[in-house]
C-alpha cells in the first residue's frame, strides 16, 4: 500500500510546480483585460456554477434558479489556479505520450531485429537441408558405383552395415 503516499506526494509536487505558473497567469490577468475576461474568468465561473449547483443538490435544497457570479478577484484567483494546474497536467500528459511513442518505436525496432535474425536462421537451415540432401544423393550415387565393382563379400558386409 505504498501507492497512496506516492500519489499524495506526486499531487503535492504538481501543485508546487504549478504555483509559479499560477502566479504568472494572475499577473497577466490583472494587467490584461482581454486575457482576464476570455481566458481566466470563464473556467472559474463555470467551476463556481457547477460547485454551487452540486452543493445545493447534495443538501437537498433543490436547484438554484440563479447562481451569483464570483467577484473579479476570486474569479482571477480560481481561474489562474485552474489554468496553472491544467498547464502542468497538459505537459505531464504530453511527456507520457512522448515516452509511450518512444517505447513503441524501440519495441518495433527490437521486433524487426528479431524478425530479421529469425529469417537469417531459417535461410541458413534451408541451406543446410539442401546440403544434407545433396550429400545423401552423392552417397547413394557412390554406393551404386561401388556395387558395380566386383568386391569381396566381407567388404559388402561393411557397406551394408553403413547403409
Amino acid at each position: 500500500m505504498v501507492y497512496f503516499p506516492i500519489a499524495k506526494l506526486s499531487l503535492l509536487l504538481v501543485r508546487q510546480i504549478s504555483k509559479p505558473v499560477t502566479k504568472f497567469i494572475k499577473r497577466k490577468a490583472t494587467s490584461n483585460a482581454i486575457f482576464r475576461e476570455y481566458v481566466v474568468c470563464p473556467p472559474a465561473q463555470i467551476l463556481h456554477w457547477i460547485g454551487v449547483r452540486s452543493k445545493m443538490r447534495m443538501l437537498g435544497l433543490g436547484q438554484p434558479k440563479f447562481v451569483p457570479p464570483l467577484n473579479n478577484a476570486m474569479a482571477i484567483e480560481t481561474g489562474s489556479n485552474i489554468l496553472g494546474e491544467l498547464t502542468i497536467f497538459t505537459i505531464g500528459i504530453s511527456l507520457i505520450l512522448l515516452e509511450f511513442t518512444r517505447q513503441a518505436k524501440n519495441d518495433k525496432k527490437k521486433h524487426d531485429r528479431h524478425r530479421a535474425q529469425r529469417q537469417r536462421l531459417e535461410n541458413e537451415i534451408e541451406l543446410l537441408n539442401d546440403r544434407i540432401n545433396q550429400q545423401i544423393n552423392e552417397m547413394k550415387f557412390l554406393k551404386n558405383k561401388l556395387s558395380e565393382f566386383d568386391i569381396s563379400p566381407e567388404f559388402k558386409n561393411v557397406i551394408k552395415k553403413c547403409s
